[in-house]
């Protein structure tokens, strides 16, 4: 009876700690939860989102308006990573073909955003453009006309703030790398007052130095009635240039705005 009692009670034991074990082996480990990480992350990116660009939507509810001047197309066409790109086509004889957005959203004095996207350029190494993204003032009293320009020029991808009177400043540059992939954020801090706006540059997830030697430029960031994002190819009228623009966001922090892939 005896041994039937300690054989009763071992039998016990194990199923008792066979139970725990696997109530140990589903519990989390440390403080880590990736479900609730990813919920918290997602809510907080949404939140921080003001315009989203991305190409499975309608032209009309992304784009204030299509500017081509020649032949050129905006498609949405399949992206290879998945989803859909914005394609910029400017044929040869052509002059532009940008979109201006953003659809929905109007920066005003005293804002401070984050414009993100990521873009392959197909244009010939020496193609020199006027802009393939712009910061371009709308309506009266404008002195400025784009206060912030991406251009390509004589081999280069160069970054510009303009000042009043149109009298363009080189902030960065970088060799100009065609036919593959690269990342952008821009933070801009809206205003008129030359002394209270400001700029900063995120180039494939690195904040860049500028020529000044530092990560910001002061400078005026607000024209006319109002400055709106703009997207494609302007310029360089002799060369066949498309501009696959993906991920377009403005946002109120880097990580809701900054591309994905």
């Amino acid at each position: 009876m005896k041994k039937q009692l300690i054989t009763a009670l071992l039998l016990s034991n194990c199923m008792l700690f066979s139970n725990c074990k696997k109530g140990m082996d589903n519990a989390p480990t440390g403080n880590s939860s990736p479900h609730l990480l990813t919920a918290n992350g997602t809510t907080n990116l949404a939140t921080a989102l003001l315009w989203d660009g991305n190409a499975t939507k309608s032209s009309s509810s992304v784009w204030s308006n299509i500017n081509i001047e020649g032949t050129g197309t905006v498609t949405a066409v399949t992206d290879p990573l998945g989803g859909k790109d914005w394609k910029f086509y400017k044929p040869a004889g052509s002059h532009r073909t940008e979109g201006h957005g953003a659809q929905g959203f109007t920066a005003v004095e005293g804002d401070d955003i984050y414009i993100g996207w990521r873009s392959k350029l197909i244009m010939p190494q020496s193609a020199s453009t006027f802009a393939v993204f712009q910061w371009k003032a709308y309506g009266n009293t404008q002195t400025q006309n784009h206060p912030i320009m991406l251009r390509t020029t004589n081999g280069s991808l160069v970054f510009r703030d303009y000042s009043p009177g149109d009298v363009p400043h080189t902030d960065w540059s970088v060799p100009l790398v065609t036919g593959v992939w690269n990342r952008y954020v821009v933070r801009i801090k809206v205003s008129k007052d030359i002394t209270k706006g400001f700029i900063e540059f995120w180039y494939n997830g690195v904040q860049q130095t500028f020529n000044n030697g530092g990560t910001r430029v002061i400078c005026r960031t607000l024209d006319g009635d109002n400055c709106d994002p703009k997207w494609g190819i302007y310029g360089d009228d002799g060369d066949a240039c498309t501009n696959y623009v993906a991920e377009l966001r403005i946002a109120t922090t880097y990580a809701a705005a900054a591309p994905q892939q």
